[in-house]
């Protein structure tokens, strides 16, 4: 797993961040003066689109970088920078979209398809999250206003990458390619803001005027953001309480709190949490090798008691790794797995184990997922199975026990994606944080192979298809599905909505009540 999907996990969680430390200093005036404030607990890991993350670092991006597509609260993808767009012939390998006419970057040059072409190369090489984009091949201008991506293994999925959630579509300038060592502090896009560099304090706060070249300045909706960094979650939330911001993320404990200080609050499915049991084959771990230890393993947990007392009405029990509005969500294997430590007893014995065993276990202390492997290991005590428990305190030290194959099972967190882009991390036989052994199933790659070739309308069903199979190959122990929450001041702002897939979007649609 590389640094991006750590940052999706780290946005999604953070309705878990209770123990964040930190000031929050002094914050920008957000009154009637047409400035939108928005608070958020981490800095951006870069202003580069390529090298954000995705989820904690959409909104520091998409002010000032338009991408090719949309995604909107519907799930549907709608048009950005492309105004036209699908696959070319059939399996899903050539893809082709054509630009909309007369765009400007900020800088005021030209968006033309080489621009283009030009930045979703950059942006497949250098990414973050390489995998992502490992299926293509190339990307190339076919004329002055259509680009075609060509993938050498079937890739379903484009639409998405190319739009505001991924970023991977997020369109850089020339100026900008020529030396990317700047767009860490400035940007170089054709979105509706463009960074402020003269009122921009990295690590603090990063404002945005608006574009001047923007090619819909209906779409302008304030005469400033600005995004402030407040790593503590209670001052993050005195300051939109106040006055002196407008959004900020909260945790479950605060809603009530947020709503009687007036404010509006929306939340919606954003992260799983639960327990990887990585082994599969059974290397270092045999027991894990066998399918009834797995699900044994699976029974054991009270996934119910867990969601309620860490997330009160937050979260939901699940046994899979996707979520509603997803093409993998399947509402009925959420019940796949029922409390029943008698039943997990049961098949231990059927599998040689009725004595129980024992292994090494590695989680992580961010956002509460310590606590989620905490839990759990506590209710496989009552089934004989000890782990021991090695918890990690940064994300450098998670990366490198995860894949260093010395621990069999693995504490996890994960952010909301299409089936596709999950089995890039979970399911195919190249090694990953969430794979390390580099675990083959020859059934389950034929049916990924199969899927990602299929035509749009028959992914959802066939990937419905994959999560059963690896949920009933109990290849790990999903417990909670979390919500994600904000608190806005609703009386300032409208058209700030969330949904799975699909985070709030500052660039286009939240403005000003009035």
């Amino acid at each position: 797993m590389r640094r991006r999907k750590i940052g999706t996990l780290l946005a999604a969680l953070t309705a878990l961040a209770l123990a964040a430390t930190g000031c929050g200093g002094s914050s920008t005036n957000s009154g009637g003066d047409g400035t939108l404030t928005i608070v958020t607990i981490s800095p951006p890991a870069s202003l580069d689109p390529a090298k954000a993350n995705v989820g904690s670092d959409n909104w520091f991006v998409n002010l000032a970088y338009d991408t090719l597509l949309r995604v909107g609260e519907d799930g549907k993808t709608h048009p950005g920078l492309a105004t036209e767009w699908g696959y070319v012939g059939s399996g899903n390998t050539d893809f082709e979209f054509k630009l909309r006419p007369g765009v400007k970057f900020s800088d005021g040059t030209p968006v033309t398809a080489e621009a283009v072409a030009a930045s979703l190369n950059y942006a497949r090489r250098n990414g973050l999250n390489v995998s992502w984009t490992s299926a293509i091949d190339s990307v190339t201008a076919t004329g002055p206003d259509t680009v075609r991506i060509h993938n050498k293994s079937a890739n379903p999925v484009l639409p998405r990458l190319l739009d505001q959630i991924t970023m991977v579509g997020s369109i850089i300038s020339p100026k900008g390619l020529t030396d990317p060592s700047k767009l860490g502090t400035q940007s170089f896009g054709a979105g509706p803001y463009i960074l402020d560099a003269g009122q921009t304090v990295s690590g603090d706060h990063y404002t945005y005027k608006p574009n001047p070249e923007y090619w819909d300045k209906s779409k302008i909706h304030w005469k400033k953001v600005v995004i402030k960094v407040i790593a503590n979650p209670q001052s993050a939330l005195q300051a939109v309480k106040t006055g002196q911001a407008d959004i900020t993320t909260i945790v479950p404990a605060q809603v009530d709190g947020a709503k009687s200080g007036g404010l509006a609050t929306i939340n919606s499915p954003a992260a799983f949490m639960g327990v990887n049991l990585a082994d599969r084959q059974g290397t270092i771990a045999k027991p894990l090798k066998d399918q009834r230890v797995r699900q044994a393993l699976n029974y054991a947990v009270n996934r119910e008691a867990i969601a309620k007392a860490l997330f009160q009405s937050y979260g939901a029990p699940t046994t899979q790794i996707s979520m509603p509005g997803l093409d993998g969500f399947d509402a009925e294997l959420d019940k796949q797995y029922p409390y029943d430590p008698a039943k997990a007893k049961q098949l231990l014995a059927e599998a040689g184990y009725a004595g129980g065993f024992s292994f090494d276990m590695e989680t992580q202390n961010m956002l509460g997922i310590d606590l989620i492997t905490q839990a759990v290991v506590e209710q496989w005590k009552q089934i004989g199975v000890n782990a021991n428990v090695t918890t990690d305190t940064t994300v450098g030290q998670w990366l490198q026990n995860a894949t260093s194959k010395k621990f069999p099972v693995l504490g996890f967190g994960y952010g909301g994606a299409p089936t596709y882009l999950i089995a890039l991390d979970w399911m195919l036989p190249h090694a990953t944080a969430f794979n390390p052994f580099a675990t083959e199933d020859p059934a389950l790659s034929t049916k990924l192979a199969a899927a990602a070739a299929a035509p749009q309308e028959q992914l959802p069903a066939l990937y419905r298809d994959v999560m059963r199979y690896v949920v009933d190959q109990a290849w790990f122990v999903s417990v909670v599905r979390m919500d994600g929450i904000y608190a806005f001041n609703d009386k300032k702002i409208t058209g700030f909505k969330y949904a799975p897939s699909y985070l709030p979007d500052v660039a286009w649609e939240t403005r000003p009540t009035k």
